[in-house]
Order: structure tokens, then C-alpha cells, then sequence
């Protein structure tokens, strides 16, 4: 009995530990707890750290990558202008105030970003 428990909470542990590393999440659920408005600005929010880091990335190659590293950072940077006004359009549509506010979180990590503190 002590040994089918064990296994059931190894288990456990084991699918908390998947869905933290694949959706930054801790749960046995991924996504169970977010609203729909929620989701939406955390798929915007996945969106701008995606771009962002490839923005530093490439940024970080620029000496060996040349032109393909510029095409990278513009691309990116025109992503990240994309997402800014996906996220103000989507505000003005926000009935949830969780959803509102990692919003305005966002739009601030944005803003951030672009005049070069984030």
C-alpha cells in the first residue's frame, strides 16, 4: 500500500514538474486557472519575451551575423510594435480586472523594452 502511494505522488510530482517547465505554470492542470481574457493576454505576453529574446540574441551575434542580424532585430522589433497594439486594442475590451492589469504589465514591459530598461 505505502508503495502504490508513493507512486501516486511521484507521479504527481512528476506531472507538476512537466507542466511548470512546458507552460511556466504550477499545477496538475495547465491553463485550468486562467479566464479567457486571461489567456489572451498571457498568448500576447508569451509573444513579446519570445521576440524580445531574440531581439537580445541577435543582438548579442550582431558582430559575427551582419545583415542577417539586423533582419532579425527589425522583424522582431516590428513583432513586438504588432503585439503593443494588439495589447492596447485588446484593453479597451477587458471586462476581468486580473486580465486588465497583467495588461497594463504587459504594455509597461513593452515600453520598457523599447526605450531600452527591460
Amino acid at each position: 500500500m505505502t508503495k502504490v502511494i508513493m507512486v501516486i505522488l511521484i507521479a504527481a510530482a512528476g506531472l507538476v514538474a512537466y507542466n511548470y517547465v512546458t507552460t511556466g505554470e504550477i499545477g496538475l492542470i495547465p491553463g485550468s486557472t486562467l479566464s479567457e481574457e486571461e489567456q489572451q493576454v498571457k498568448n500576447l505576453s508569451d509573444r513579446f519575451y519570445k521576440a524580445r529574446q531574440m531581439v537580445k540574441q541577435a543582438q548579442r551575434s550582431a558582430s559575427v551575423g551582419g545583415v542577417a542580424t539586423i533582419n532579425t532585430v527589425d522583424d522582431e522589433m516590428n513583432e513586438i510594435e504588432q503585439i503593443e497594439r494588439e495589447i492596447v486594442t485588446l484593453m479597451d475590451s477587458l471586462e476581468s480586472d486580473a486580465a486588465f492589469e497583467k495588461a497594463e504589465q504587459l504594455e509597461r514591459a513593452i515600453e520598457d523594452f523599447k526605450s531600452g530598461r527591460g
